[in-house]
């Protein structure tokens, strides 16, 4: 190989970054380095302004500002857009940069340190992964090899400090420093945990929307509610244990699923009942019965036609149970435990409604259609809907609904309704986005039944709080 063949490869190894769509489109061996280190600054740059947030009003304006701003850059400074963007015209990112910024602004205008902390986490900790995962070549994470672990460390190290930094610039926030320091560095962790997975989305609405849901969970926590729970947590450690390893031997006899879903379920299993006792390890249970049941209903049929459920794993348990084991244990840490609760039976509705309408809709619903196109589709098709399907899902959501009278506490008992909406709600948006985002590849099934059950506890608890 000539000296100058070997330098232009060294040059292409290491102008390595993290958007694959970028790498994709661009023509093989050329790499505009010089393109990216400007929009990196770019992007970087514009958490500075983070810095200056005063009021509601001053913070949409600028916010709006930049999304009029990444309409014509375009036009203005066309080297700063991706090889493939320029072709299209514009870039998506750069749109959804100011674009996550006004619905921050929006979504929280009296808590403008929340606002302050998505945009800096979005602008330091998501521009940081890039440069530290181009600059230090190291090992690759094992759930996305398109991934360093560089750059995912620079990640927390860098959003972790910027954010803090900005946070404590603009004030407002209710911590303490060494809290605040702690809270910005939980969200550091669980954004840069959700930019490193495998799907080739825009991160930057994810990013911003992540830090700010981690930093206003962080202020629900109340630690007068801790102390009135604490007991009845610790009195039932030894139950879950037991309750924990028992359901994992049963749900491995069934063969449905294998030893990573069966321990992941059993840790779920173990943050349930203590948090909530049987009413959420009773939504677990119930889950787990009715999807098992479902999935071996008709299930020659299915397999015959190639539409069977394969062993469920660690992933699916996550993409399922995984909103209502996080949402548990505010249960015990906030003044509002009949939310969270209504908020863990939300999830499981949703779950249970858009599994059992799967399954069933796969055997006896016949010619199902395309909930975005009402054409035909084929049994088995991502977004594929059917008259059977759907009013089996209502069913169960409905069922789902009715495990709220196993609280304690009177005031959950209305909240049947509340549940119900959510868990049909969230059964609807599954087949939505299987339609879209599924059949497009940018997301797979996991992560579509994951945004189900979030959807499903965010709406069936903001209905109980109306």
């Amino acid at each position: 190989m000539s000296p100058c063949l070997f330098l232009f490869e060294l040059r292409v190894r290491r102008m390595e970054v993290f958007d694959y769509s970028w790498r994709a489109a661009l023509p093989v061996g050329v790499v505009d380095s010089s393109s990216e280190a400007r929009r990196r600054l770019v992007h970087i740059g514009m958490g500075l302004f983070a810095l200056i947030i005063a009021s509601f009003w001053q913070t949409l304006l600028m916010g709006l500002s930049g999304l009029a701003l990444a309409w014509v850059l375009p036009k203005w400074m066309p080297s700063l857009l991706r090889p493939h963007e320029q072709v299209q015209g514009y870039s998506v990112g750069v749109i959804a940069y100011p674009a996550a910024v006004v619905a921050l602004t929006l979504l929280f205008p009296r808590d403008l340190w929340i606002v302050a902390g998505g945009w800096a986490m979005m602008a330091y900790g998501d521009g940081m992964a890039v440069v530290c995962g181009r600059g230090l070549r190291g090992p690759r994470l094992w759930w996305n090899p398109r991934k360093s672990l560089w750059g995912t460390l620079g990640f927390v190290l860098f959003g972790w400090f910027g954010t803090l930094v900005t946070v404590l610039v603009v004030g407002g926030h209710p911590f303490t420093p060494l809290g605040l320091a702690a809270v910005v560095l939980a969200a550091a962790v669980v954004a840069a945990l959700l930019e490193s997975l495998p799907y080739d989305i825009c991160d930057n609405p994810l990013v911003a929307g992540a830090a700010a849901l981690v930093m206003l969970l962080a202020v629900q926590i109340d630690q007068s509610a801790w102390l009135a729970a604490q007991a009845d947590v610790v009195a039932r450690l030894p139950v879950a244990i037991g309750l924990a390893a028992i359901l994992a031997l049963l749900a491995r006899a069934t063969k449905s699923v294998d030893w990573s879903g069966a321990l992941t379920g059993a840790v779920f299993a173990f943050i349930l009942y203590t948090a909530l006792g049987v009413v959420g390890v009773a939504g677990l249970m119930a889950f787990f019965i009715v999807g098992t049941v479902a999935s071996k209903v008709g299930y020659e049929k299915k397999r015959a036609k190639k539409t069977a459920q394969a062993v469920r794993t660690w992933r699916n348990a996550v993409a399922n149970a995984g909103v209502a084991a996080l949402c548990a244990p505010f249960v015990v840490l906030t003044p509002r435990p009949d939310l969270f609760t209504v908020a863990v039976l939300g999830a499981f509705a949703a779950a249970a409604s858009d599994t059992v309408a799967g399954e069933i809709g796969r055997v006896y619903g016949g010619t199902p259609y395309s909930i975005v196109t009402l054409r035909r589709a084929q049994v088995g098709d991502n977004g594929a809907v059917s008259a059977v399907g759907l009013l089996t899902g209502l069913a169960i959501a409905v069922a789902f609904g009715g495990l709220a009278y196993l609280a304690t506490d009177p005031i959950l008992h209305r909240a049947v309704w509340c549940i119900a909406v959510g868990g049909m709600v969230g059964n609807l948006c599954d087949s939505f986005l299987g339609a879209t985002a599924e059949n497009a590849g940018y997301l797979d099934n996991e992560a579509v039944n994951f945004a189900c059950t979030l959807s499903g506890a965010i709406l069936a608890a903001s209905l109980f709080a109306l």
